[in-house]
């Protein structure tokens, strides 16, 4: 077994990142977090010998991290709590400490209680008992320690000795779905490209379906290879051939991407979609040299929702209803991400600046405010005006509402109130806006929602409920 608890405390990403970086000394990765002490946990039982044995393979963990900028202190032992322990904890200078076979008893007895992985409350008890060394446990009853203490700390004491097995909780990256293709020359033959993107959809599409799982982004890459020949020859013409040979070098030798992506309005393991989508996005490319490499990757992934029998399944609701992702994406994917867009409200008092139009597909990011559930805010009226409405209204009190109030040449007699819910704005938005809103039934039924101005008492109507 094999810890690298880090110096300084690292981000979870960076962690992971460095797990999997890891694969390369052992198949079996853990992360470790112990009393702030961020670790990678390594399991190189029957590996020692690929590096040169355990000193060589410790050595070259430490210096490909030292090589990396990351300070690390390390142990091997037989145990993950013994390689914690010694590692966290040892007294010693080394960057890696060797624990061999069967020594473990000998190495856990001078160190600390801490590096038996406690938790706070149990190593302070401890330290008022006086035992400060994983040594002066062993005088002590097992039994009474169960029981007077708490279970866990004889746990962890048997799975430092062996005494009780303790798995690496083995860190998995996360799934890529990516495939990328490679001709033998650089091409600038549209066929080819398209062929060539059709084929690693196909596999992406299959990766995600194994999983169950379906795109919501698509990227796609193409690299047009630095050097390649300007006259888009495929390597056959006499400057390819005399590049190729050192004789000449070829005009444009600047590498360029060329990136695009297919948004999606519900998740989908169909390469026969995903491609469609795609092949509209790439005939809009101008390429400006050969391909060398087309790349393809899902970077946002979804669950497939499961499909219900339907009984009605011809009725025009529901054809509207399994058309309208398909038609969304088209739109999306040919006309733009912002182009087809959709309301969220807003956390903003103001009513008429409380939403937003964002994109029905996902697509490039951009930085937004942030949004607010409709159960946080009190009802709103189906209809919203574009602008209030000035309206003459009679109340019985100042600041009370209204009784009656006359609506393009009506007279609306009030038999039922709600409010009032004041909105104001901030005074960064230069003038300031005060309302009192008041939802409001009449005696014929119709609901309104009006508000009384603040400053100068005078009433409006901004929406009505239907």
């Amino acid at each position: 077994m094999c810890l690298l608890p880090l110096d300084r405390p690292d981000e979870r990403r960076e962690l992971e990142a460095l797990a999997a970086w890891c694969r390369r000394f052992s198949p079996i990765v853990g992360l470790e977090q112990s009393d702030g002490v961020d670790g990678l946990l390594l399991d190189i039982t029957g590996l020692a010998h690929l590096f040169g044995g355990e000193t060589a393979l410790a050595k070259k963990i430490v210096d490909d991290f030292t090589g990396r900028g990351l300070t690390v202190r390390m142990a091997v032992a037989d145990t993950v709590g013994a390689a914690w322990a010694v590692a966290a904890c040892g007294r010693g200078t080394a960057a890696f400490t060797l624990v061999p076979p069967g020594e473990t008893p000998a190495a856990l007895r001078p160190l600390p209680v801490e590096a038996l992985r406690l938790p706070a409350d149990v190593v302070g008890l401890l330290h008022q008992l006086g035992i400060d060394r994983i040594g002066q446990l062993e005088a002590l009853p097992r039994r009474e320690l169960s029981s007077r203490l708490t279970p866990r700390l004889i746990e962890r004491w048997d799975q430092a000795l062996g005494r009780l097995d303790e798995p690496i909780p083995v860190h998995l990256p996360a799934a890529k779905f990516e495939a990328h293709w490679s001709p033998e020359h650089p091409t600038a033959r549209r066929e080819t490209i398209e062929a060539a993107l059709e084929r690693l959809i196909h596999r992406v599409a299959e990766m995600l379906a194994r999983l169950g799982r379906g795109a919501m982004r698509l990227d796609c890459r193409l690299d047009c290879h630095a050097g390649d020949c300007p006259n888009f020859c495929d390597g056959d013409c006499p400057d390819f051939r005399a590049a190729k040979m050192g004789l000449s070098p070829l005009a444009n030798p600047q590498t360029k991407q060329i990136a695009f992506s297919v948004g999606l309005f519900e998740p989908t393991a169909s390469a026969k979609h995903l491609f469609e989508l795609a092949r509209v996005q790439l005939e809009r490319l101008q390429l400006p040299s050969p391909v060398a490499v087309v790349y393809v990757e899902a970077t946002s992934t979804a669950l497939l929702a499961g499909r219900q029998q339907e009984l009605f399944a011809d009725h025009p609701q529901r054809l509207v209803a399994r058309h309208l992702p398909s038609l969304v994406e088209r739109l999306s994917n040919r006309l733009g991400h912002w182009s087809v867009v959709g309301v969220r409200l807003l956390r903003d008092a103001q009513p008429e600046l409380a939403w937003r139009a964002d994109p029905l597909v996902e697509g490039p990011r951009r930085r937004r405010r942030n949004g607010i559930s409709v159960s946080e805010l009190p009802p709103r009226p189906l209809r919203l005006l574009r602008r209030p409405i000035a309206l003459a209204a009679m109340a019985t009190m100042p600041d009370g509402p209204p009784m009656q109030f006359h609506l393009y040449g009506r007279r609306h007699q009030v038999a039922h109130t709600w409010g009032p819910e004041r909105i104001e704005t901030g005074w960064w938005r230069g003038r300031t806006v005060g309302r009192d809103y008041y939802r409001i039934e009449t005696t014929a039924g119709r609901r309104f929602w009006i508000f009384r101005r603040l400053r100068d008492g005078r009433w409006f109507v901004h929406g009505m409920f239907e």
